[in-house]
């Protein structure tokens, strides 16, 4: 079963900003006061952006700051999951943009990251709420994506499309993603369709076997990438053997 979408022509959903503090807020707030789903909130310059756990996004103008408002397709117990099905999308997008370059090791990390390279390109924050018994659950898609500059943060190993010689401003790459978000949004279907997001997301993903640390807030857990549960938890095994399931916790490649 899938999800009907309705959705006019791309150049009539996006709000377009110079400048803002966060693209997640301004999408949460419109959304709020009935945009309608597919709307796409874009800001040349984000001054607040963040990512998971609060942390600051470094925004710099050229590079992608989108937020996307999806209404009535997420169950407010399975928006996590809109992390995984965004990330198979974004994956699909950039994959157009760079053609067929076997020399481009492009990767998901869960739950929200993809990697060029071994390099964060870009990430995902996803974030939901109920907007009133009309309007239903909705879900905010915020995605980050470094077309032109790299983050100047040493602590994240970071890389551009720019840095790998493919120029290409936001605007002009938002018509692939907006496209892909539609095809996997509508496969995922409010869940129903998850087996097979799991599955694409697994075939786009660090291999098996990768090794991670998982900070969780309650202790770090060391071990190897041993694929996603069937809600979308992260499995991790240990260097016992053991399997853990990981719901929560940032990832970080281990050396």
């Amino acid at each position: 079963m899938g999800v009907e979408f309705s959705w006019p022509p791309l150049q009539t959903r996006i709000v377009h900003l110079a400048e803002t503090g966060s693209t997640n807020t301004v999408a949460m707030q419109i959304a709020q006061e009935g945009a309608p789903s597919g709307t796409w909130v874009v800001a040349d310059q984000q001054t607040a952006g963040r990512g998971r756990s609060g942390r600051a996004w470094v925004s710099r103008s050229g590079n992608l700051h989108a937020s996307l408002i999806l209404r009535n397709v997420v169950p407010l117990e399975k928006a996590a999951q809109l992390a995984l099905v965004s990330g198979v999308a974004l994956h699909a997008a950039v994959s157009r943009i760079c053609g067929a370059d076997p020399g481009m090791r492009l990767e998901l990390k869960w739950p929200n990251d993809i990697l060029l390279d071994r390099r964060k390109l870009g990430g995902i924050l996803v974030e939901s709420s109920v907007a009133g018994r009309e309007q239903g659950a909705l879900a905010i898609v915020g995605i980050g994506l470094n077309l032109a500059h790299d983050p100047e943060d040493p602590e994240i190993a970071a890389t551009c499309l720019a840095s790998h010689g493919i120029a290409v401003a936001p605007l002009n790459f938002l018509p692939s993603l907006d496209v892909t978000m539609q095809e996997w949004v509508s496969k995922w279907a409010s869940g129903e369709g998850f087996d097979a997001v799991r599955e694409a997301w697994l075939e786009r993903s660090l291999p098996l076997g990768t090794g991670l640390s998982v900070n969780s807030g309650q202790g770090i857990v060391r071990g190897s990438f041993s694929g996603l549960a069937p809600d979308g938890a992260l499995l991790i095994t240990s260097p016992a053997g053991a399997e853990q399931t990981v719901k929560f916790g940032d990832v970080a490649l281990s050396p």
